[in-house]
């Protein structure tokens, strides 16, 4: 592939590979048609993968039916939007990951080639089931084909996550690759330079996927130093994702630290009482 990049145009969704945890298909839809909408109102090529079901129409579907905006049909209709459907997507691909990476950079490269400022992307749910650590590295290893591509070009992409159609395993791994840019119910995160900033809360309903994303952002510093997390914008967190701190830190190699920024003062109690390791360091502004 040979884009040349360019400027980012300064338009559509502010982070390039964004991660939407939802509890429920309709909680998805919504989420997504909001995504969607904004990408095409700023002149984005979209392109769409998704299940369109037994019936195989995309009339029928809800991203282009009755249910969708009048601003996607007409996308539709002009091509500024395709949607691919995964069965089809998956024989185009021929079931391996390095064909989903060549049929995406294919589609990149065609959409800047006629003209497109930016480019858009989504994934839903795969239903992976992420059964052994093999399928887990793999499952990183199609999503890190995103991070290349919006490395190389103005492009965008939103990888979809219903936790109703997924396993508990598919949830948390998926939550450890996409860590850095996350927009779940009620809390999300993203990579604000060297720090990992959170912001929401983090209750007992989020636990698991927050567990997740830690551990990825953990993952992802095994060649590096200390975790830094920005905690300013953060409201409450409950003492089971207080523990999972804790826990990982105590998991952590010795000299590694995981490094509390403005963290809120029912966390730094929940800290002292489950007792704090030497490795979890609070940092109030630029004072430990």
């Amino acid at each position: 592939m040979t884009v040349d990049a360019g400027p980012r145009p300064d338009t559509g969704s502010p982070r390039a590979h964004l991660l939407q945890v939802a509890d429920t298909d309709h909680a998805q839809r919504v989420g997504t048609a909001a995504w969607l909408d904004r990408e095409l109102a700023f002149g984005a090529k979209v392109f769409y993968k998704g299940w369109l079901g037994d019936e195989g129409r995309i009339e029928k579907h809800w991203i282009a039916g009755p249910e969708s905006s009048r601003r996607t049909r007409e996308a539709l209709r002009s091509g500024q939007l395709e949607f691919l459907d995964f069965p089809e997507l998956i024989a185009r691909c021929e079931g391996t990951t390095e064909g989903l990476h060549r049929l995406q950079a294919d589609e990149l490269e065609r959409a800047l080639g006629e003209g497109w400022p930016s480019v858009a992307m989504t994934q839903e749910s795969s239903r992976r089931q992420l059964v052994d650590d093999a399928e887990v590295v793999e499952f990183g290893r199609q999503e890190s084909g995103y991070d290349a591509l919006a490395a190389r070009a103005p492009l965008r992409i939103l990888c979809q996550l219903t936790t109703s159609v997924e396993n508990e395993r598919h949830v948390f791994e998926s939550l450890g690759v996409h860590h850095r840019h996350v927009a779940d119910v009620g809390w999300g995160a993203e990579l604000d330079g060297e720090r990992w900033h959170l912001h929401g809360d983090l209750d007992a309903h989020v636990a698991q996927r927050f567990g997740g994303a830690l551990a990825g952002a953990l993952r992802e510093k095994t060649t590096g130093g200390d975790l830094e997390i920005d905690l300013s914008d953060v409201g409450f967190v409950d003492v089971a994702c207080a523990q999972l701190i804790v826990l990982a830190a105590r998991g952590e190699p010795e000299g590694r630290r995981i490094v509390l920024h403005d963290p809120p003062r029912l966390l730094r109690r929940l800290l002292d009482v489950l007792g704090r390791p030497a490795s979890v360091v609070v940092v109030d502004g630029d004072r430990p």
